[in-house]
């Protein structure tokens, strides 16, 4: 399984790739990814699972058919992504969760994720990118 690290921060860098590089983003996305850490780019500080009480795997599946599974200790959450080569966003254009009874380290993600959101388009928008077998998400 691939690891995921879940970036919360108030700075994003906008790095274009070509078309080509595009591709192989997204056919590199493809597939199921852990959750391993969060890292607050602002002040240098992460966290890591075991930082918390009850914490279990955090896993997302990405389809070719341009949807996602996933799940979190308590709670399974579902959607539809897209990638925007130009700003090298993960957009997610549907995202179905119940969210209840989470955990620390499971609302720390759905915490991540809506910090994303945009209410002018009504997605989630996420820089991303692609290193060393380890999704980095902002």
């Amino acid at each position: 399984m691939k690891n995921m690290i879940l970036v919360l921060s108030i700075f994003f860098f906008i790095i274009g790739c070509s078309e080509e590089e595009a591709k192989q983003q997204e056919s590199t996305l493809i597939g199921s990814w852990k959750l391993t850490s969060f890292i607050n780019e602002s002040n240098s500080t992460s966290s890591i699972a075991s930082d918390f009480p009850n914490s279990n795997e955090i896993t997302i599946t990405f389809n070719q058919e341009l949807n996602f599974t996933g799940s979190t200790v308590i709670n399974d959450f579902l959607g539809n992504f897209s990638l925007d080569d130009r700003n090298n966003q993960l957009i997610f254009s549907e995202f179905s969760t119940t969210e209840a009874n989470e955990t620390e380290w499971g609302n720390l993600f759905y915490q991540s994720l809506n910090s994303n959101y945009n209410q002018q388009s009504g997605n989630w928008q996420n820089i991303y990118e692609i290193i060393l077998k380890s999704l980095k998400a902002r």
